[in-house]
């Protein structure tokens, strides 16, 4: 099998104050009073000005609770009429009016001169969490050499900082804020940072000296999980072990459910309770593991897939009214696992979504290959879900889960050539899976049905199950085009008309 090799994107690591809202998690299923309407097909949604062919790629990032806004980053620098002043920006595409526009914005409604790819939008997309490098976002930086996550408000055109104060008591200046994830209502915001001031209840006194972290050693980063509460402006270390310390090692890739109360992670960290076993080594053959694209960006700085550098590590829970800090990651047989960096969590909290890895040559090369299970907090319950068609052994690898709220239907990515009958794709292709009948079905298809000419990765369905964002190569999705694979990926959106929330919901959900 072959297969289009996605375009590697430079990135940084990847990567209860308060009483919470009860009304966040109501927001995430409940469309805003002007609700979106459906759309009629597959729509490109990194297009230029008056439709213009962008300039270079875009990935996707993210869609809103009711599927109306389409969040991507973008290297393009004809997607607004206001060029790029960083050269990568994070843009919003209105799905109901074509609208796009730029939301990296500074504070003073300018483009900064900063980058920015990775970001995050709340249940009705007031709200934009971003990561910026630039100096100029909000009023007062003062401290070169840093990123920091901000928060874009698109209604009143105010941006701003949530990954601690504009200066830091930090002796070290040059430290990386990154990774966000908003809740439903935009207050909560989770985020990695190597920053050490940010929790002043956080006392880590380091008797020995940390090794220098580099780009041969990048998983000696002492990078941490922190929730910030933008109503009162405090800020919670998330990612500390059995004896209340910050992790010693790297933690990435937080992600919030919609109400606030649970936040999902990774971690290279030794933060298993003492009673927990801890997970049991990678099987033979799991070290070389061929890791779907876009999972580099999870990894830590620098760090590429090789037999030298970790691509799994233990995927956490934890439960901010009670601090309460749970492994997640187990298989089907019970025991906790390594799962890889691009794990997540339903809207609501209940389900954590992760990629294992099983022996058994890959159509990469690699002698094992990712499969993608789904585990019910409160029960315990572990189902694989892209494990092939019955009679059949998948051997391509699976990831970048995305859940709906009603925790039914699952997207993926696969390079998987027996999740579904009939012709097979040659690369990475987007499938779903209806959780409760096991049935998969292909995404990223031509408007008659048949195959993408290119890959098609990273897709993002909304809580409401109407809509999916996803990237693709191929240039035959949209209604009116068929031309050749591009070399570079756009962002395309689809309707998921066939089974959104309540479309044929009877009652089934009802699993407390």
């Amino acid at each position: 099998m072959t297969r289009t090799t996605r375009t590697t994107r430079t990135r940084w690591p990847a990567g209860a104050a308060g009483a919470l809202a009860a009304a966040a998690l109501i927001a995430v299923t409940a469309a805003p009073a002007q609700a979106a309407p459906p759309l009629r097909g597959t729509v490109q949604v990194s297009a230029g000005v008056n439709g213009a062919v962008p300039d270079n790629q875009s990935f996707s990032l993210g869609v809103n609770a009711n599927g109306r806004y389409a969040l991507f980053s973008s290297w393009a620098t004809n997607l607004v009429s206001q060029p790029a002043r960083g050269g990568r920006d994070v843009y919003l595409k209105d799905l109901s009016t074509g609208r796009v526009e730029r939301v990296s914005l500074a504070n003073s409604g300018e483009g900064q001169a900063g980058w920015s790819e990775e970001a995050a939008i709340n249940a009705d997309g007031r709200y934009v969490a971003f990561v910026s490098n630039g100096e100029d976002v909000v009023p007062g930086m003062q401290v070169k050499g840093r990123t920091e996550v901000y928060v874009r408000d698109r209604w009143t055109g105010r941006t701003e900082l949530v990954s601690g104060g504009l200066t830091s008591t930090d002796p070290d200046q040059f430290h990386y804020s990154y990774a966000p994830s908003i809740s439903a209502d935009g207050r909560y915001v989770a985020f990695v940072s190597s920053r050490k001031d940010l929790d002043p209840t956080v006392v880590d006194p380091e008797p020995e000296p940390e090794p220098e972290p580099s780009l041969a050693r990048p998983y000696t980063w002492k990078l941490n999980i922190y929730l910030t509460d933008r109503r009162t402006h405090t800020t919670r270390l998330i990612s500390r072990d059995a004896t209340g310390k910050p992790g010693e090692s790297t933690s990435f890739h937080p992600k919030l459910s919609a109400d606030g109360r649970t936040i999902g992670f990774g971690s290279l960290s030794d933060l298993l309770p003492p009673e927990q076993p801890p997970a049991a080594a990678p099987a033979a053959g799991t070290a070389d593991v061929d890791l779907p694209p876009g999972a580099e960006k999870y990894l830590p700085a620098g760090a590429q897939p090789s037999l030298a550098r970790p691509t799994s590590a233990v995927y956490y829970t934890y439960d901010v009214p009670s601090g309460k800090l749970s492994p997640a990651s187990f298989d089907v047989g019970g025991s906790l696992a390594y799962a890889a960096f691009d794990a997540t969590i339903s809207p609501d909290g209940r389900r954590a979504v992760y990629a294992l890895s099983e022996p058994g040559g890959s159509t990469g090369g690699h002698r094992s290959h990712t499969v993608l299970h789904v585990r019910d907090l409160r029960t315990g319950t572990v189902t694989k879900v892209s494990a092939g068609l019955p009679g059949t052994s998948s051997v391509g690898s699976s990831g970048h889960g995305s859940i709906t709220a009603d925790n039914r239907w699952l997207y993926f990515e696969s390079a998987a050539d027996n999740l579904v009958a009939g012709p097979q794709h040659p690369g990475w292709d987007v499938y779903r899976q209806d959780l409760r009948t096991g049935r998969t079905e292909r995404v990223a298809t031509a408007p008659d049905g048949s195959l993408g000419n290119g890959s098609s990765n990273e897709p993002f369905v909304s809580a409401n199950g109407r809509t999916v964002v996803f990237g693709s190569t191929s240039g035959n999705l949209v209604a009116g085009t068929d031309v050749p694979a591009a070399e570079g990926y756009q962002v395309f959106a689809k309707p998921a008309r066939s089974h959104h929330v309540g479309a044929d919901d009877q009652g089934e959900n009802e699993d407390d």
